[in-house]
């Protein structure tokens, strides 16, 4: 009986642990969001050639991606934003960095040499 109450309480600390830790760290979360961007990954960016990720994912949705008067009701802004950790990772798999467009004439990932 006594090894019960044990366990018991092994368990109530460990869920009182947890409940804490996802109050602080958002975890459950953060770990939805990241299931998400697996997903994202998995399905579509994972499959991509590395013409179709060097880009400068952040300036092209400043550009293209959003609704700019609608920004705050746009109904994919959350697809939008997955999709686009999942490219930023992938790019720093992929070329060891995230691209960053260093004017509006240079689209292209410099080549592969980069040290990781």
């Amino acid at each position: 009986m006594s090894e019960y109450i044990a366990k018991t309480r092994v368990l109530e600390e460990k869920e009182k642990k947890d409940k804490l830790q996802n109050k602080l760290y958002h975890t459950d979360e953060i770990k939805e969001l990241m299931n998400d961007i697996v997903k994202d990954y998995i399905e579509q960016v994972a499959l991509m050639k590395d013409e179709e990720i060097s880009y400068d994912r952040g300036a092209w949705i400043s550009e293209f991606g959003y609704d700019k008067h609608n920004y705050k009701n746009d109904k994919h802004r959350y697809e939008v934003d997955v999709h686009s950790c999942a490219i930023i990772i992938e790019q720093i798999r992929r070329f060891g960095r995230i691209y960053y467009e260093i004017s509006h004439n240079h689209h292209k990932l410099e080549e592969k040499n980069i040290t990781k």
